[in-house]
């Protein structure tokens, strides 16, 4: 069953209502959930001590200080800018009674940060040529000098309490090191975890957490290997919530009863691939879900959110809070469901009068999201930016990559109705076609894909699957327009001034962004069928093509001049133009070699 319809079933199932206080008390007996973390990935400080705040509220007991605006690296430390904020914000979550702070590392850093006379060159036997250079992990001197690299970092931030390591996504992979002792990648990443346990811990009397993640369904059993030849028991292992990345269609991890440590559940508040909080954010069904799945692993002692996505974004002060609000609320008691959660969380911010105006708009932000921002359940758009023509969309990040070969089936409901294989059906048919011939591509995330010959060459785009597109994307406009009518009539029980006008802009600002992920849609997807040959460009067709252009232009306008600044993150959603002008200047002039549809145009038309 796949993580949409087991969402939809568990939006049915919960039905018993229980109350939540109205601000969790940092002081309660929390039974297994010691470790409460709220993790902060911006500079911006306003934000950073609104955060705090909250989070002392919610009874948050742990901040984590990450990514390149704070502390990604230790080594960020050393700019002045990264290390003044960090020290800031962890004197500011102190003083708020909040119990740690840990900050972000990566092992190793890229390979230039170390002195040469701890590299050795390596014959190509060695990870398949992968790395010539390489850090040699059996020379004592090189671990001497990595912590003396380290005190030197760690003075700078005295106040620190924990360390959350990363030894994957690194500069240096420590797997394709060089070591005659340690002989598989296992033996490497666990020597890795136990040196710098024995420093952080026993020198330097730090907590340590180790991050760790997959990339596709081959690493798994070697991480886990890993995992078991740590021989630190004091340290505590922190998992997405999902494999790989924030997709709201991954499955859930499938080995936490293996981890051999206490478990931290990771989870994304901040919404990265789903709207940044500048879209509305709601999710309380999903995050509930989540929590109440791993509630069932002994192992798992806590969980840690992430609130922001860079910049000026952050989930407190818009409804997207709810989530960070459900997740402290679940840690203190597992009965409570997600219906009354969210009542409680309208309630506290926006008064009860509003409850039965916005709940509903609340409830449905995942569908809009789902129905706008991903296409027949595929995600298509580059983290939350326009950009239908990303190739990890079709290879590293598809629906059913971490599913069952023979559970494939995927049921769209969003007005359409139907069930499609993910690969044999939408990925078929919605990627480009040069996308379905890179064999290195596909190899390197889902080879048996490729073995299963479920994609077929060419362009697979037809009238009924652009028909089905539409209705999805239609289905989200029309469902956004309704919750920005909900949203309006609320505004005036609303005695916050602030909180009202961050409610009013959010759904007005989703309204934009689904009906622009229509509009585009329209077009590239019926650039793709007009491109199929002469029997396919109808007047019908070009019609259509030239109406979702000409709609897109328009609103990508209206979101360039929107009146009320809008939060900056990863993504500018006023800068989709940069993508929609790509896909413009393919539709009206070039055609799109670069994505198989060689000398494809369009006929010049007037624009209505």
């Amino acid at each position: 069953m796949s993580r949409i319809q087991l969402y939809m079933y568990f939006c049915i199932l919960l039905s018993s209502c229980h109350s939540a206080d109205q601000e969790i008390d940092a002081t309660n007996d929390l039974n297994r959930y010691s470790m409460r973390g709220w993790n902060i990935l911006s500079s911006h400080r306003e934000n950073g001590l609104r955060t705090l705040d909250t989070a002392a509220a919610y009874g948050v007991n742990y901040i984590e200080l990450s990514h390149y605006q704070l502390c990604h690296y230790l080594k960020d430390l050393r700019k002045k800018e990264n290390r003044q904020t960090v020290n800031f914000f962890t004197e500011e979550a102190h003083r708020r009674g909040i119990e740690a702070v840990y900050l972000w590392d990566h092992a190793f850093y890229e390979m230039a940060y170390y002195p040469d006379d701890f590299k050795v060159k390596t014959a190509d036997s060695e990870d398949q040529g992968a790395r010539q250079e390489k850090l040699n992990l059996d020379d004592p001197a090189f671990w001497q000098w990595v912590y003396e690299d380290y005190d030197s970092l760690l003075a700078l931030a005295p106040s620190i309490d924990g360390i959350t390591l990363t030894f994957i996504e690194t500069g240096s992979y420590v797997v394709h090191q060089h070591s005659a002792k340690l002989k598989t990648g296992g033996e490497k990443i666990a020597a890795l975890v136990d040196s710098l346990a024995n420093y952080f811990i026993d020198r330097k009397g730090l907590q340590l957490t180790i991050r760790t993640f997959i990339y596709n369904q081959f690493e798994k059993q070697e991480i886990i290997d890993a995992l078991k030849l740590i021989q630190r028991k004091d340290i505590r292992v922190m998992i997405k919530m999902v494999p790989h990345d924030w997709f709201l269609t991954y499955p859930y991890q499938d080995f936490i009863d293996e981890v051999p440590f206490p478990v931290i559940i990771e989870y994304d508040g901040g919404m990265e691939y789903s709207g940044e909080n500048i879209v509305a954010n709601s999710f309380v069904a999903y995050f509930t879900e989540a929590f109440l799945h791993y509630h069932q692993f002994d192992n798992v002692v806590g969980y840690c959110v992430r609130t922001d996505r860079f910049e000026e974004t952050a989930a407190t002060g818009t409804p997207g809070e709810a989530n960070l609000y459900a997740l402290s609320a679940l840690a203190r008691d597992q009965s409570l469901n997600w219906e009354q959660i969210t009542v409680d969380f309208i309630t506290k911010n926006y008064g009860q009068a509003s409850v039965p105006l916005l709940k509903p708009a609340f409830d449905s932000a995942f569908s809009v999201v789902m129905a706008a921002m991903y296409t027949l359940g595929l995600h298509t758009a580059n983290h939350s930016r326009l950009n239908f023509h990303r190739n990890t969309i079709y290879h590293t990040h598809t629906t059913g990559e971490w599913h069952a070969t023979d559970d494939q089936q995927i049921y769209i409901a969003h007005g359409v109705g139907k069930s499609f294989h993910n690969y044999k059906d939408v990925l078929n048919a919605l990627a480009f076609p040069t996308y379905k011939t890179d064999v290195t591509g596909l190899s390197r995330d889902i080879p048996w894909v490729v073995d299963s010959a479920w994609l077929e060459p060419g362009e697979a785009i037809s009238w009924e699957f652009l028909t089905d597109i539409l209705t999805e994307k239609e289905y989200a406009v029309n469902l956004a327009e309704r919750n920005l009518d909900l949203a309006s009539k609320a505004i005036p029980l609303i005695s916050d001034s602030l909180n009202a006008s961050v409610l009013f802009h959010t759904f007005n600002r989703t309204v934009l962004f689904a009906k622009e992920r229509k509009a585009v849609a329209q077009a590239v997807y019926g650039y793709r069928l007009w491109s199929k040959g002469e029997e396919y460009r109808t007047s019908k067709l070009q019609q259509l093509i030239w109406q979702g252009l000409n709609q897109a232009d328009s609103l990508i306008t209206t979101m360039e001049q929107y009146p009320v600044p809008t939060p900056l993150g990863q993504w500018r959603w006023h800068r989709d133009r940069e993508a929609f002008d790509v896909y413009y200047e393919a539709i009206t002039k070039t055609g799109w070699q670069a994505f198989g549809l060689d000398g494809v145009v369009v006929p010049s038309m007037e624009r209505d």
